[in-house]
């Protein structure tokens, strides 16, 4: 078993650089591999609050590697191999140490994980910097070294310059602190120096943007909570169908299983296993627990990559609660979904990456239509500033917006696509009578669940006269 998850672990990290993801498919995607060229905040290259730490290390792998979108997953995959070494020291510490390297490979080969750390995003190395992060926690709970009291701190900060909503994690440094009963000058000096790793990268994004940077942090936050976050502020369904959704269709059937019925049925032989004597220290139940209402609250639920510190938190101690009792059964148990995840995961990033996402070809297709028209969309329309295409295009959000969009093209073809459709919708637009259905494109919804499918309609305003 300890060679077959050697192996497994050599096939994942292969797999995470030959299938790093070239494309730059969604907007926030955008908005990183273009920062890689010109770090410019106020142009959303990236958005706020900037992810320092995940830009610059994408910019050394550019050095070398053409493509930025390719550059910033590579990176990725870089943190991603190096949390290999917390994830086994954990591991160690729950199970014995001919199991911890079974454990480190089911963690690092679960397939949606797999998925995410392949793309151009800073999920992947925000949860690479988690696990020494919580490894960094666990030493300080056992020792009084400087050190290794400071240690946390600092990663902490690591972590929030490369994805600030980790922000809950900073729960643990609180635990710690408790466990250890400091007193108030030590709490003091400790707050303080945590506050300073804190500004090393707030400073330096600051600097760089000047003056604008405080405006761009409160619009920015107002913005999240209140207009296109999806926080639940922004959600009209029922709080019930939101929490099952998190819970349900974005932990388990797509965190955890890929949205694979296999896995799925791994999973819950796993559980059924264990059920009764799962080990979940403390300090991971308090981590669960608020990052869980964070992202029932905050986080945009539409899209399940915000779960990974969830999925890959609970994976770990459920296969840590299996092989505190190494059997015969529960190893072959465990070394049939480690193939399977691995499987599976290999065969997700290699389709995402050499599947042309769904925004690509609608870019590709349009360029080669008949002139004159004008192509109105929602979000996709900063994929195709990305691509440079030829066509006219535009972001509209409102009808009022895209009538005089529309105006000021009178002898063109008007093309709009479903989300623009929808949007109308939602502002008691009655569009059925104009528009008329003319291609779906489609890739991967595991990757990108809002465009992984996009229809276009012709808008055709005579038709309504008719």
């Amino acid at each position: 078993m300890r060679i077959v998850s050697i192996i497994a672990l050599v096939v994942v990290y292969i797999s995470c650089f030959v299938y790093a993801s070239p494309f730059a498919a969604t907007w926030d995607e955008v908005d990183f591999a273009l920062a890689l060229d010109r770090y410019d905040l106020l142009a959303m290259q990236p958005h706020f609050p900037g992810y320092p730490y995940f830009i610059f290390g994408g910019m050394l792998v550019h050095l070398f590697v053409d493509n930025p979108a390719k550059a910033l997953a590579i990176w990725n995959g870089l943190l991603m191999m190096s949390a290999t070494i917390p994830i086994y020291l954990l591991a160690k510490i729950f199970v014995e140490k001919k199991c911890a390297w079974v454990v480190t490979a089911l963690v690092q080969s679960l397939s949606y994980v797999m998925l995410i750390a392949s793309q151009p995003m800073s999920e992947g190395s925000a949860l690479a910097v988690l696990w020494w992060y919580v490894w960094s926690l666990q030493r300080a709970l056992h020792s009084d070294r400087v050190g290794v009291q400071l240690l946390p701190l600092w990663l902490f900060s690591v972590m929030l310059g490369i994805r600030l909503s980790y922000i809950p994690f900073g729960i643990g440094i609180l635990y710690v602190w408790w466990k250890r009963a400091y007193r108030f000058k030590k709490l003091l000096l400790y707050s303080l120096i945590a506050v300073a790793f804190q500004f090393i990268w707030i400073m330096a994004v600051a600097t760089t943007e000047g003056e604008g940077f405080l405006q761009l942090a409160f619009s920015f936050t107002t913005g999240h909570f209140t207009q296109w976050g999806g926080a639940i502020s922004t959600d009209e369904a029922p709080f019930w169908k939101r929490a099952i959704m998190l819970i349900f269709y974005n932990i388990i059937w797509t965190g955890m299983a890929k949205q694979s019925i296999w896995l799925l049925s791994c999973f819950i032989v796993l559980l059924v296993m264990t059920w009764k004597r799962i080990t979940l220290p403390p300090l991971y139940r308090l981590f669960l627990l608020t990052y869980f209402l964070w992202a029932l609250f905050a986080q945009n639920i539409e899209k399940p990559r915000h779960i990974l510190p969830i999925v890959v938190i609970v994976s770990f101690f459920l296969f840590v609660s299996v092989l505190q009792s190494s059997s015969r059964f529960r190893l072959t148990v465990m070394l049939i979904l480690l193939l399977s995840q691995t499987i599976i995961g290999i065969q997700g990033v290699k389709r995402q990456a050499t599947q042309l996402p769904a925004t690509y070809q609608l870019a590709y297709d349009f360029e080669q239509k008949e002139k004159p028209f004008i192509l109105l969309t929602w979000e996709e329309t900063r994929v195709l500033e990305y691509l440079r295409v030829s066509f006219p295009h535009e972001r509209v959000f409102s009808f009022d917006v895209f009538q005089r969009e529309k105006a000021a093209f009178p002898h063109a073809k008007v093309y709009v696509t479903d989300h623009v459709v929808k949007g109308f919708q939602a502002q008691g637009i009655d569009v059925r009578p104009y528009i008329h259905f003319v291609r779906t494109y489609e890739s991967s919804l595991l990757s990108d669940p809002v465009y992984g499918r996009i229809t276009v309609y012709e808008w055709r305003e005579e038709e309504k006269r008719e």
